[in-house]
């Protein structure tokens, strides 16, 4: 991870492949950039040696160690390939293809190419040559009964230095069992590399010697966690897994306490002074990090002024800082049951970043002058001073505007008034987006409530009430002006792009509502507001999880771009994150490029690309990382009750079994289909469904069952379930 954030501020010139540099002390006669060094292998019909090379660029003699470090860095990407007697070509010509192993748990892999996300290539598991699961890779292709397959020819970058997983011990060696479970080898341990860790205890091991042929890879102990059925070891395992760092660098944490210091007169001078107007944060009950509040106002004319301030988190993280290569690495703040992982130190996150009532803080504030019809008339982005007057909550904020509760309305009397216009403003703001083909999905959510300790206690449904979409109407609305704002400066931004869901994707989708009776024909060239109609159909009846659940499904993931392509779930060309540069990377870097546009300095484009890069990368890692915390607490929580009945629906269905949702704690399980011994079930794919031969009872998608927990294995993160 250093090295991304050293190629992130390097001084040096980018090349086109990101982390590719050349020294600044390069020749004018030295390779300027990656692009014209592979356009002028495609040209040749045969790999080219080292001299050859040499005499096309005009390689000097003490230009060569520079020559050779940059050859390295494209061998190490992929994008070249050294052979014997140092000759080098294009993988493409070779056929060879560049991509990321994906481990099966049954010895076998896929690799997922770099430019083609879709077309997976086979490997057996014999043809892995030293692969696992995760690792950059070169295939060698070729056409098999399976399609597309592949051997390993060479492992360019190993993902899995350190692995956590559960000891075994034997009488003279031992070995760690992942528990990435995608990663099948079990990693020999020698006794004298053990740190005398014991059987059952959770360990980081860091690999000495890689897989071979009939070899399994080797270790030692570098961490001993503590026993697998502890819980508060059991989050710490996947906070090593997933390798979040927790800890913050001297440097780092010095930096943040230098800049917890109070407001510079010249800040207050050179900003707006909106102290005295009524601004407060509205948040969850637990939040202890504010960095976005509102204010609003009524105008002569009917019109709304909206004010939305975010924390200037950028004024005390400066470019280029220990503070900010942290805050880079990490990418996002990622929010476990029980546990926070900054991307800030507290000083900032909960302190000088955090808009707290009463006291002055930085930020940048968004006014927008919105029209009766829900449009935005005017807007003006500028840095200010403000004082929050209020740090209001979720549920006192509905109970004050949907319930009226006279007591609370009589306690927050100075700003009753302002939430029910905010609440008018709000549904105002969210009938144009509908209109616009915006889609909202509606499934539950659930949280799990943890002691000190880790433990679980309970799990709660999570309901979204008109408080919730009061504030995200307004950070919706706030994050596209801002990305439309930038886009008209003619400067490049970092967007949060949502591209058009795949074809099939959306008509194995139409396959399944429409054996549920809902027509549902999309045409090729689909628009969101053919899905979000579809939503309204199924509103309110017993199938409305299920088919949100299977919509969501269909669609790609969200993720950050250089590229306006726009978000097709909420129906927006320019959209990008910018209210919560506190907990998301790519949000403080579009505050610096607001400073840019009012400076009028110039951006460093290959910087932009990295953060979009990487910071979709951390944050399908922090994503993966909580499911599997969540679901862990939830498994145990599960093996503290007594055996009863649950009641719960059928969330998917293969050849193998059906799998169910239990509704008391929102958790999946399989339920095989060797316990199904009323009759003989097959799968029927076209009707998604499992038939008696005999007996022909159904069992499909979206159906409600009675199940018993048969086991509830942690290891491998799984329930077994059987029908009552």
């Amino acid at each position: 991870m250093a090295e991304l954030a050293d190629a992130l501020d390097s001084g040096s010139s980018s090349f086109t492949g990101v982390g590719v540099q050349i020294p600044p002390s390069a020749p004018k006669n030295m390779i300027t950039n990656e692009e014209s060094f592979l356009k002028y292998l495609s040209t040749k019909k045969t790999p080219v040696d080292i001299h050859a090379l040499r005499r096309h660029f005009d390689i000097k003699k003490s230009d060569r160690s520079r020559f050779k470090k940059f050859l390295d860095t494209l061998i190490k990407e992929g994008s070249v390939i050294r052979l014997q007697d140092d000759l080098f070509g294009l993988p493409a010509k070779m056929n060879l293809v560049t991509g990321k192993m994906l481990g099966n748990t049954a010895g076998f892999g896929f690799v997922r190419q770099e430019d083609k996300e879709d077309e997976d290539i086979y490997v057996h598991g014999n043809n892995m040559n030293g692969a696992m699961h995760g690792d950059k890779v070169i295939v060698r292709m070729s056409r098999g009964h399976r399609g597309n397959e592949g051997d390993v020819v060479r492992v360019l970058e190993h993902a899995n230095a350190a692995i956590v997983g559960t000891f075994e011990e034997d009488k003279f060696f031992g070995f760690v069992v992942p528990d990435e479970k995608k990663i099948w080898h079990h990693i020999y341990i020698p006794k004298e590399l053990s740190m005398g860790v014991k059987g059952g205890q959770k360990v980081v091991v860091e690999i000495t010697e890689w897989p071979g042929k009939g070899r399994n890879p080797e270790g030692r102990i570098t961490e001993i966690l503590g026993y697998k059925n502890d819980p508060e070891v059991d989050v710490k395992a996947v906070i090593r897994q997933y390798g979040l760092p927790e800890i913050f660098s001297s440097s780092a944490l010095e930096q943040a306490e230098e800049s917890a210091v109070p407001i510079p007169e010249e800040e207050y001078r050179e900003r707006e002074d909106l102290r005295k107007e009524t601004i407060f944060t509205i948040d969850g009950e637990d939040a202890k990090d504010f960095d976005d509040a509102v204010s609003v106002q009524m105008k002569n004319n009917g019109e709304y002024e909206l004010g939305v301030h975010i924390a200037d988190v950028s004024h005390y993280v400066k470019e280029g800082t220990a503070l900010d290569k942290e805050a880079f690495i990490r990418g996002n703040s990622v929010y476990l049951p029980g546990t926070v992982i900054p991307m800030l130190p507290e000083a900032l996150s909960n302190e000088m970043c955090s808009l707290k009532p009463d006291v002055d803080r930085l930020a940048v504030s968004v006014s927008m002058r919105i029209g009766i019809d829900g449009s935005v008339k005017s807007h003006r982005i500028f840095r200010s001073v403000i004082k929050s007057k209020r740090r209001m909550t979720y549920t006192k904020v509905s109970a004050i505007v949907e319930a009226k509760d006279p007591a609370l309305r009589t306690e927050y009397k100075d700003i009753s008034r302002d939430l029910d216009m905010m609440l008018v403003l709000a549904k105002l703001l969210n009938d144009r987006r509908y209109a616009d083909g915006s889609i909202d999905f509606n499934f539950p959510e659930s949280k799990v409530v943890v002691d000190e300790k880790d433990v679980p206690l309970r799990v709660i449904r999570v309901e979204r009430n008109w408080a919730h979409r009061l504030i995200e109407e307004f950070m919706l609305l706030t994050n596209e002006v801002v990305s439309l704002h930038i886009f008209r400066k003619g400067m490049k931004n970092i967007y949060r792009i949502h591209e058009v869901p795949e074809f099939e994707d959306i008509t194995e989708l139409a396959g399944f509502v429409n054996k549920l009776g809902y027509a549902f024909k999309p045409p090729e060239d689909l628009p969101p507001k053919v899905i979000q109609a579809l939503l309204a159909k199924v509103k309110g009846t017993p199938e409305e999880a299920i088919v949100n659940k299977l919509a969501l499904r269909s669609l790609k993931l969200a993720v950050y771009s250089t590229e306006a392509k726009g978000h097709f779930a909420l129906a927006k060309k320019f959209y990008s994150h910018f209210t919560s540069p506190i907990r998301r990377y790519p949000d403080l870097a579009v505050h610096r490029l607001i400073k840019n546009a009012i400076n009028k300095e110039k951006v460093d484009v290959n910087r932009l690309v990295n953060i979009a890069k990487h910071c979709s990368e951390t944050e399908r890692k922090a994503e993966r990382a909580e499911e599997d915390v969540v679901k862990i607490k939830k498994i145990q929580l599960i093996r503290n009750f007594p055996p009863k009945a649950y009641a719960g629906v059928i969330s998917g269905v293969q050849g193998y079994g059906m799998f169910v949702e239990i509704n008391d704690f929102m958790l999946e399980g399989l339920v095989h289909i060797s316990s199904l011994g009323d009759d003989y079930y097959s799968f029927d794919e076209k009707n998604w469904c499992l038939v008696g031969r005999n007996k022909k009872k159904k069992y499909r998608l979206g159906d409600t069952v009675k199940v018993k927990v048969i086991k509830a294995d942690l290891d491998k993160r799984q329930l077994d379930l059987a029908l009552v």
